[in-house]
């Protein structure tokens, strides 16, 4: 593999061979924020990915079903098949760009998706409640997470972060310069990405008000007291509910898109919809959550729906503006979390900007603010509509509502035991509960899940994510084992458990060095398509279709603070898990949607708890 040879080496060695490094365009922002040179992402080697690919698909077949699809493959890399030619043409785009992928794939996962990004696409971040005894203590917490935001902000663009490392490796450091003053803007088909690396104001939704506050003037950054006065200001402004215009954003994006063009038209829309654009970030202050929808869920479990979708339209689902990259959330009840829009980047870069926000929030705890009478006042962005405008709010409040009571999160934090006690028995945390994961999804459904679980590329330039194929034969069998109590010794299950963990950890290492089988196959279908050829017959076949039908889908975004990341599933019948491990506990957000029949959240996060004690047990022994 790759390997810087020093911190201020100018080449790279690649397959034992010295090789200049790829300082590339940066991609939407025009920050160069790598300090150290980093490899292009590779192209694996089409037999391996043929053998991984057919290892993965062993536990998902029948013994017919996979001898059909081992005959496709094989047809497939024969040297009279067409992938060898696809492999080619790969290569070559391997050769003249800096990462083959990266257009591709944000055209493809995210940009051109169409289904409506909230709980589909776009993730949530639930963490710790805070108490807000009076308004003003809200107006202030308010304050200093804009002033913490802005702080953040004069970092990156002065390239103060150091550049993180994965041992002796660096990791691409752009996705950081991407964040904040980045917006989708809704396209027939295809959306378009843009970024501002200039932002100088921030857009704060109040009860469906639109508000534009300059949070910089001759000084610099607004001092606390100016920005404390600002949010009052908008408070007072906004106790009247507006027209739900935010909620347009929610819709499908194809219809979303032709609203979208139906509203610029109108009077001063455009100019607005061009400060949200151009925004830093938006900030949402939301109404209190009803009391009932507490009954049956713990608090955490509420504010993810909060944090996805606004909650339901009679509270704060036109409260948002989707678009935008990030949306913090700070509700008069003491939610504090965000939503971001996941075409620029993954939830690594926006934990890292949540954390520092909260620490730089608590370092002020002992701060007493006053609000000032001197400030810039916000601007009210007051949009027009007309009856073609408020036709298409109606059909987006029913899609959002429909969206919002579907989704059903489970929450929680795992206090039994964390990554120290995992580490203690030499052990892969990660591997570990992904393993346990497995080991609920076949309890509760009597079969093996086609499990996703995303593992980052940030070693390579401009990359973004390979799957690692979590379902192996190892898993499946210890996950048979625990759910029929077959009568094997301690010692037995021990053995088989850390099989299926070690086996893990290894297809978790393959996937995060390039070496995953998904994005490989991702790449020939695209040139296939480029090249206007008829689709191979791997990607027809059941093999293809029922590995990449994802029914869990996992990831693992680590906060310092306990904080969680939480998502939709990606399929109807399927479950959503990601989890925030840390050295005592470990945060869970689960999800599944409540029209279907097969999958049950709450039951799903009752077992993986059990299934974690289990082995935590298992490994003990």
């Amino acid at each position: 593999m790759y390997k810087v040879l020093s911190n201020m080496s100018k080449y790279i060695v690649r397959d034992g061979h010295k090789i200049q490094p790829i300082f590339p365009r940066p991609f939407i922002t025009n920050l160069s924020l790598n300090k150290y040179p980093l490899p292009k992402q590779p192209v694996p080697d089409l037999k391996q990915t043929a053998e991984r690919y057919l290892r993965s698909l062993k536990p998902l077949l029948t013994d017919k079903e996979y001898k059909n699809t081992e005959r496709i493959v094989g047809d497939f890399i024969s040297d009279t098949g067409v992938g060898p030619r696809l492999h080619a043409k790969l290569l070559e785009k391997y050769e003249n760009t800096d990462n083959w992928m990266k257009e591709w794939w944000l055209q493809a996962a995210y940009l051109g998706y169409r289904l409506p990004v909230i709980v589909n696409s776009s993730p949530g971040v639930v963490g710790q409640t805070f108490t807000f005894n009076k308004p003003d203590d809200m107006y202030v917490f308010a304050a200093r997470l804009i002033a913490g935001v802005c702080n953040y902000n004069e970092m990156v663009k002065s390239k103060k972060i150091p550049q993180e490392m994965v041992r002796d490796d660096p990791l691409d450091m752009q996705p950081y310069g991407m964040i904040l003053g980045t917006h989708r803007q809704p396209n027939e088909s295809v959306d378009k990405l843009l970024h501002t690396d200039e932002a100088t104001h921030i857009i704060i939704i109040s009860n469906n008000h639109f508000f534009k506050l300059n949070v910089v003037d001759k000084n610099g950054i607004l001092s606390e007291e100016k920005l404390v006065a600002a949010v009052k200001d908008i408070a007072d402004r906004s106790r009247t509910k507006e027209k739900p215009i935010g909620i347009l954003t929610g819709n499908d994006r194809d219809t979303w898109a032709k609203d979208h063009s139906l509203l610029l038209e109108i009077g001063n829309n455009r100019k607005i919809i061009k400060d949200i654009e151009t925004s830093l970030f938006a900030l949402c202050l939301d109404k209190d959550i009803p009391k009932d929808a507490f009954k049956d869920k713990n608090n955490a479990s509420v504010r993810a729906v909060q944090s996805l979708t606004g909650y339901n339209s009679c509270t704060n689902a036109a409260n948002r503006w989707h678009d935008k990259t990030v949306q913090f959330i700070i509700s008069t009840d003491g939610f504090v979390g965000m939503e971001y829009e996941h075409s620029p980047c993954e939830g690594g870069p926006i934990a890292v900007l949540y954390d520092y926000i909260l620490k730089y929030i608590a370092g002020r705890e002992s701060a007493r603010t006053t609000s000032s009478n001197d400030f810039p006042r916000p601007e009210l962005l007051k949009f027009q509509t007309d009856n073609a405008i408020k036709e298409a709010i109606e059909r987006a409040t029913d899609v959002v509502d429909k969206l919002s009571n579907d989704i059903d999160m489970e929450c929680f934090v795992f206090d039994k035991f964390g990554t120290d006690d995992i580490k203690a028995m030499k052990l892969s945390p990660d591997s570990f509960v992904q393993i346990a994961m497995q080991a609920t999804f076949y309890n509760l459904l009597k079969k093996p899940p086609a499990h996703y679980e995303s593992a980052g590329l940030r070693r390579f330039i401009n990359a973004r994510t390979e799957c690692i194929r979590s379902t192996c034969t190892e898993s499946v069998e210890f996950a048979m084992m625990l759910h029929n109590g077959d009568c094997k010794t301690k010692a037995e299950k021990k053995e088989m458990m850390i099989r299926a963990i070690n086996a893990h950890k290894e297809l978790a290492s393959e996937a995060a060095m390039g070496q995953g089988v998904d994005r490989h196959l991702f790449g020939l279908k695209m040139i296939a398509q480029s090249e206007g050829m008829e689709l191979p017959e791997l990607y027809k076949d059941v093999g293809y279709t029922r590995s990449t039908y994802f029914n869990l889908t996992s990831s693992q975004v680590p906060f310092k603070s306990k904080s969680v990341l939480c998502y939709g599933p990606v399929v109807p019948d399927g479950y959503g898990c990601c989890y925030n491990p840390r050295p005592k506990d470990i945060s869970f957000a689960c999800s599944s949607f409540r029209s279907c029949e097969e999958t049950d959240t709450k039951d799903f996060a009752r077992v993986l708890q059990q299934m974690l004690c289990d082995m935590r047990d298992i490994g003990n022994e």
